[in-house]
């Protein structure tokens, strides 16, 4: 019976023959040795790749989570900033209103418009002031481009305003030009007339229209509109001018009521 190595000397082995696989020269032992190496390395490999994929797992969701996030902060900056650029607009354009009724030195309130008659949607509108805040039926409504329409209904806050190009407007004007008069009214194709023209009249293409002192509604001067063609009156003899609104009518969104 072989006697029992020591303990001691097992462990010494355990040690040195590992020791002596790694930097031993011999080729034999070279092959061994990369051997060995590869299948460690595949067995560190096998057992890394579940935590390499629960590791890409965790790394998607934060970054899908990041992602998420960040479209939500884009979402919101994006809302602010048209916001802030509606505000700025809004701004531009009152600072345009007041300067116009400063320059010409009108007692008007200023009115946004509120709502728009979906059957009549560029012939009338709603603003919001009315008889509480000293609005008449009748009273002139102009914007920095020029005439607008009349009030034509008013409530405790709220008031109708029929256009410039509506059937029931009418107001007397002037060629800015000629100084020629006639009456404007609104009509059916979305511009206005000019009525009530001499066959000789002095009136271009292109001529501007303006509001004439025999107006009672409006203050004279303020822009009508331009000239598009001229054309016989038919019947009542006489011709009659058709005109270009100056005020876009579709896009009108606050107005001063002259009082």
């Amino acid at each position: 019976m072989p006697p029992k190595l020591p303990k001691q000397l097992a462990y010494v082995l355990i040690f040195l023959i590992p020791f002596w696989l790694l930097f031993f020269n011999s080729p034999f032992f070279h092959n061994i040795k990369m051997t060995l190496m590869g299948t460690a390395t595949s067995s560190v490999a096998v057992v890394r790749w579940p935590l390499l994929e629960l590791e890409k797992m965790l790394s998607y969701r934060k970054s899908w989570e990041e992602n998420r996030r960040l479209k939500s902060e884009m979402r919101d900056l994006k809302s602010r900033a048209i916001q802030l650029e509606e505000l700025a607009r809004q701004n531009g354009r009152y600072e345009k209103l007041v300067s116009f009724r400063d320059r010409r030195g009108f007692n008007a309130v200023m009115a946004s418009v509120i709502a728009r008659d979906p059957a009549n949607w560029n012939s009338s509108l709603m603003i919001n002031r009315g008889k509480s805040d000293g609005i008449r039926p009748g009273m002139a409504v102009v914007n920095a481009d020029g005439v607008v329409g009349k009030v034509a209904e008013t409530a405790g806050h709220v008031s109708k305003v029929i256009l410039v190009n509506d059937t029931g407007f009418s107001v007397a004007a002037v060629d800015r030009r000629s100084r020629e008069s006639g009456l404007v009214t609104g009509s059916l194709s979305g511009k206005c007339r000019m009525l009530y023209l001499p066959e000789n009249a002095d009136l271009e293409q292109g001529d501007e229209v303006i509001t004439s002192e025999l107006s009672s509604d409006f203050p004279p001067g303020i822009l009508v509109g331009s000239i598009s063609r001229l054309m016989p009156a038919g019947d009542v003899g006489g011709y009659r001018a058709e005109i270009s609104p100056s005020v876009e009518v579709s896009r009108i969104e606050e107005v001063l009521v002259i009082k």
